[in-house]
């Protein structure tokens, strides 16, 4: 007996149509849930935010998940390796490892939520007491962003162009 396969084209029309709905992402059936969870982060994300640069520690920690993590890569040549896990240890860093700061404001070039991230960019106008009454005064590039997951910030990423402040702080040092 010779084998003969089934080409039905009504079969291979459902064989065609079950491997295409199989390699459809899970969102292709139902609409994603992207406006709706950007609608939910962004008041979070603006929140912290604020409260980061106003340095109302207080008002920040409300709105950390207790495992979220605190990085900025970018300050590793100049303040060595700034990492913290944890609710804890992210808000000892802050009010501790940000006592010396004088004052931080933000002037936005560009904002933006896309799910659960939101981004910040723009210059960051900061001061540094860096001891015996030494201020050091900076504008400097800075883009954050934050992840928020359930109402919580859960990871916080700091991205800063140090080289103006390190040309105040050699101009400065010029000066003594």
């Amino acid at each position: 007996m010779m084998y003969k396969p089934l080409t039905s084209p009504s079969l291979t029309a459902a064989i065609t149509a079950f491997a295409i709905a199989a390699a459809q992402p899970a969102w292709a059936e139902t609409p994603p849930r992207y406006d709706q969870v950007t609608q939910a982060s962004t008041p979070v994300a603006d929140a912290y935010f604020a409260a980061y640069i106003a340095r109302d520690w207080d008002k920040l920690e409300t709105l950390l998940d207790d495992e979220a993590s605190f990085q900025d890569e970018s300050a590793e040549l100049v303040f060595g390796g700034l990492r913290s896990q944890g609710k804890a240890a992210m808000m000892k860093r802050f009010r501790e490892g940000y006592a010396s700061l004088t004052h931080m404001s933000f002037k936005p070039q560009r904002t933006f939520h896309a799910g659960h991230i939101a981004i910040y960019e723009g210059d960051l106008d900061w001061g540094l007491d860096i001891g015996d009454g030494v201020v050091v005064e900076s504008e400097t590039p800075m883009v954050v962003i934050l992840r928020v997951e359930d109402g919580k910030i859960v990871r916080h990423r700091d991205n800063v162009d140090y080289a103006p402040f390190l040309a105040r702080l050699r101009a400065l040092r010029a000066q003594s």
